[in-house]
């Protein structure tokens, strides 16, 4: 591809979340779900079920990383496609969980540090964490992980306690 910079054109943001992640976190009861559903075309992924305050919103219960594959399987469906554009993950911590017991069961282990390298459990649920939610953005979903705050106290070595706030799922 021959390179000429006289033919560029200016580049233009696009407002439509599709193919990307969006993560918000924030304190409890401060409408991070409510916001997230007022996306265009919204399916909410009720890892936690918060949202029944919600009118007119479009939830499926999640409770087993078994769920999250078969609501998967339907995502992929052209009639799903149409219907809904964002995914809303709520929460990624409940999520995150389920996918490790998941794999925990599908290596025989309790834990998902447990056997060592020669199991490597993380490595694992890292791959089937990302490659579900990675696959949903490479469907054409924008996708918005929900989660909560949480402080903490960081104790640098000559310096100042002070407190920081960041997502729970730290």
């Amino acid at each position: 591809m021959a390179i000429n910079l006289l033919n560029l054109q200016p580049h233009k943001v696009s407002r439509d979340l599709s193919g990307y992640i969006t993560f918000v976190y924030g304190a409890y009861k401060t409408g991070k779900t409510t916001l997230a559903t007022q996306m265009g075309k919204s399916l909410l992924l009720a890892f936690e079920q918060g949202y029944n305050t919600l009118p007119g919103v479009y939830a499926q219960p999640i409770t087993s990383w078994t769920d999250m594959k078969q609501v998967y399987r339907e995502l992929k469906k052209p009639e799903v496609k149409e219907r809904f554009k964002s995914i809303i993950v709520d929460t990624a911590d409940i999520a995150a969980d389920l996918c490790q017991k998941y794999v925990c069961s599908q290596l025989g282990i309790e834990n998902i540090g447990d056997g060592g390298w020669s199991v490597n459990g993380w490595a694992k649920y890292k791959k089937e964490f990302e490659d579900t939610f990675r696959s949903l953005t490479q469907f054409g979903y924008a996708v918005v992980f929900i989660s909560h705050d949480k402080e903490k106290t960081i104790k640098p070595q000559n310096s100042t306690e002070y407190q920081q706030i960041g997502s729970s799922m730290q």
